[in-house]
């Protein structure tokens, strides 16, 4: 997946943070409910790594020669935990697994269907970060180098999904949220929210599922790496102007509770997602991103 490196909290486009929507007195309440020694309170590594077994993660670890797993759980603050999983040690080096969720309320800031009121706020697990990566494995051209990585991925993302899914069930959120940092992370989610939801647009914003869709229709004449690369490089384009335009993260969505799997459902959702799909086209400055990898600036990211 990516680089194992310090990140600083998403900045949601669509949902208030965290910090400015969980009452003081929800965070005592968990204090009082949970073990603060605990991953989100609830889990130690014993349990954790039985449920990294049963959808497989442990499997593919083992599969690629690890098996001296070390698993451990640190809590940040009342509302963010980190799971770390190595092979041999607890060395950077050795770093398998990383998961960093971050619990809390959400409210829209903004409302794309009024039938649809989350005012009360929505109930989430974002992921702040998550890195499956192989340090033993080397890149190739079938399998090359995308923005923010290290080294090659595990495989068992969809594995991973469902472990979270687990984690966001059993806790009683309406959904796993995520704001992917690069293009190639967003475009994979899309896909794989299809395959294991049958939910084609699984973003909160429907306009900015759109936007998604257009991207995916336009920017397929070169792999995935090479257009993520030039998206996070400044060379993305309206399509027939040329106009440098940017791509924005936005909040990537897995619906957990009944009330938002029928919103990604709805059919005025759907509709507005074919509306913004239609309005946008791109394309990418193939030129400008030829020169970038001449003078080895992919090498930075």
């Amino acid at each position: 997946m990516n680089q194992v490196r310090p990140r600083s909290k998403k900045e949601p486009r669509h949902l208030e943070d965290i910090t400015f929507s969980v009452a003081p007195q929800a965070i005592d309440l968990e204090e009082n409910l949970f073990s603060s020694n605990l991953f989100m309170g609830r889990y130690d590594e014993a349990q954790l790594i039985a449920m990294l077994d049963r959808v497989g993660i442990i499997s593919i670890l083992h599969r690629r020669g690890y098996r001296n797993l070390v698993l451990s759980i640190h809590r940040q603050d009342d509302y963010t935990s980190r799971l770390y999983v190595n092979f041999d040690s607890l060395e950077k080096e050795t770093r398998l697994i990383e998961v960093i969720v971050r619990e809390g309320v959400f409210r829209p800031k903004e409302n794309f269907m009024t039938s649809y009121d989350f005012s009360d706020g929505l109930s989430m697990l974002l992921i702040e970060w998550l890195a499956l990566q192989d340090p033993r494995a080397q890149f190739s051209p079938d399998k090359p180098r995308l923005p923010g990585q290290q080294y090659p991925g595990l495989g068992g993302l969809k594995n991973m999904q469902e472990f979270l899914y687990g984690l966001g069930q059993s806790a009683g959120k309406d959904a796993i949220i995520d704001i992917p940092e690069f293009f190639h992370s967003a475009a994979i989610y899309s896909r794989l929210y299809s395959e294991i939801y049958s939910v084609t647009y699984s973003f909160f914003s429907p306009i900015d599922a759109g936007i998604m869709q257009a991207m995916l229709r336009d920017l397929n004449t070169r792999p995935l790496a090479d257009i993520s690369f030039a998206v996070s490089f400044d060379c993305l384009r309206i399509a027939g102007t040329g106009e440098p335009t940017r791509w924005r993260p936005s909040e990537q969505i897995y619906p957990i509770s009944k009330q938002l799997k029928r919103y990604v459902e709805d059919e005025q959702y759907k509709r507005l997602v074919i509306k913004a799909m239609n309005e946008y086209a791109f394309t990418i400055d193939w030129k400008k991103y030829d020169n970038l990898c001449e003078q080895g600036l992919m090498d930075e990211l």
